[in-house]
């Protein structure tokens, strides 16, 4: 990819597939922060940093976290990457999500136990 130093927020949008909308929402909610615009220059340009933010705000959805913890994570590394309560934070929030997984795939194990049986009762008649 092509990296510059800002970009428009129909570019960001474009390279992630996702709406502008959800851009400016992002920057509602203080995900994301676009560059000053002028009285006469009312397009948002975003920089490199915020594009790879929201490529981690985009991971962090994808991996069904929600928007304020992803937003905490977000910050916690980029104000010190290597701080131990940085760390302690991050793991914290990570294993929650591995219990919560573990937790939705005993559930969907247990529905698909429960369909193989009600799909073989209409097999047999």
């Amino acid at each position: 990819m092509n990296r510059k130093e800002r970009y428009s927020i129909n570019e960001i949008a474009s390279m992630f597939d996702i709406s502008s909308r959800t851009i400016r929402y992002y920057e509602e909610v203080g995900l994301l922060k676009s560059e000053e615009r002028t009285d006469n220059n009312q397009h948002r340009y975003f920089t490199e940093k915020e594009r790879l933010r929201l490529k981690l705000i985009l991971r962090g959805k994808r991996q069904g976290f929600k928007l304020e913890e992803i937003k905490e994570m977000v910050d916690l590394y980029e104000s010190n990457p290597t701080g131990q309560e940085e760390k302690r934070k991050i793991l914290e929030y990570t294993d929650k999500k591995l219990k919560e997984l573990d937790e939705k795939i005993l559930e969907l194990q247990s529905l698909k136990a429960e369909i193989i049986v009600y799909r073989k009762r209409y097999e047999e008649t």
